[in-house]
């Protein structure tokens, strides 16, 4: 886990952690990195949970920085399990991850566990399912596991086998594209990745308020929030993700989100061009279930 300046909240995930039912108390260790919160979420997180690891950040880790940085002080391990601290746990969630890769064949599939929206209960996060590089969405989770083609990173299990095949979350990334780059190394090496059935949380989704689609901001505040650190789509990580994964042109993938925004920009935001996550599907690829 990784946090930064939202104690409650991470107290809160912590708290949903230690109910969880099936689970000894000696088979979860959680490390947390605090990339240098001021609300004094460390010491809240001491007081409470003096079992938890801490990782002390530099205040520039972000999503992707602050899990590398657990990651790699976890150590070696049977299972390694991504959890956003703003996800509010099902009590039984981590032992439904384990029984989906119990119950499957590869040691090293990764299991995703999909969230909701606590207000309206739809789902918000988990397997991803794509048609083409611009057409993607959230499976919606069913009785049974199913087979996505990526994932969102707010509940992941990560087993050792699929650890040593894949590594870590890159670094060329520092928030918006690590666990989508993970999800498609994995299939790419052939690695399944199975959406637990049913949701294991809560979680909000983001609001597009003070973001790159809010047209209420300035070009210029816009702009930041596209090409910041944590914006939608930060230029030399963008290239990374297209590189990595995107089909030929690919100098074309790469440009047309920025052609987009200025298009979206003449229009004063009276029509939305840039594609996002469809969340959520209504359902996935049928080749998909399993």
């Amino acid at each position: 886990m990784t946090c930064f300046n939202r104690r409650e909240t991470t107290l809160r995930a912590l708290a949903r952690l230690a109910e969880q039912r099936g689970l000894g108390s000696d088979k979860l260790r959680v490390v947390l990195t605090d990339d240098a919160s001021s609300d004094g979420s460390a010491d809240a997180v001491r007081a409470q949970y003096p079992a938890v690891t801490i990782v002390a950040g530099d205040g520039g880790l972000y999503w992707v920085g602050g899990m590398r940085a657990a990651w790699s002080a976890a150590g070696e391990a049977d299972f390694y399990l991504w959890l956003n601290d703003d996800v509010d746990l099902r009590p039984d969630a981590v032992a439904t991850l384990l029984k989906v890769y119990d119950d499957q064949q590869d040691p090293a599939a990764i299991v995703v566990g999909a969230t909701c929206d606590p207000a309206t209960h739809k789902t918000n996060t988990g397997g991803l399912w794509r048609k083409s590089w611009y057409r993607c969405g959230v499976c919606e989770p069913g009785d049974e596991p199913i087979a996505c083609d990526g994932l969102d990173g707010n509940i992941v299990l990560v087993p050792r086998d699929a650890e040593r095949r894949l590594g870590m979350i890159r670094a060329d990334f520092t928030h918006y594209f690590g666990d989508a780059d993970y999800g498609l190394r994995a299939r790419k090496a052939g690695i399944p990745i199975l959406l637990a059935p049913g949701h294991l949380g809560g979680c909000r989704p983001n609001s597009r308020k003070h973001s790159t689609f809010d047209h209420e901001l300035t070009f210029s505040q816009r702009w930041r929030h596209m090409v910041g650190p944590k914006g939608f789509r930060p230029p030399r990580q963008w290239w990374a993700l297209v590189r990595a994964h995107a089909p030929r042109p690919k100098w074309f993938y790469f440009s047309v989100p920025y052609v987009l925004f200025v298009v979206e920009h003449a229009f004063r935001g009276r029509v939305r061009l840039r594609r996002n996550v469809s969340r959520p599907a209504t359902q996935p690829l049928s080749s998909s279930q399993t």
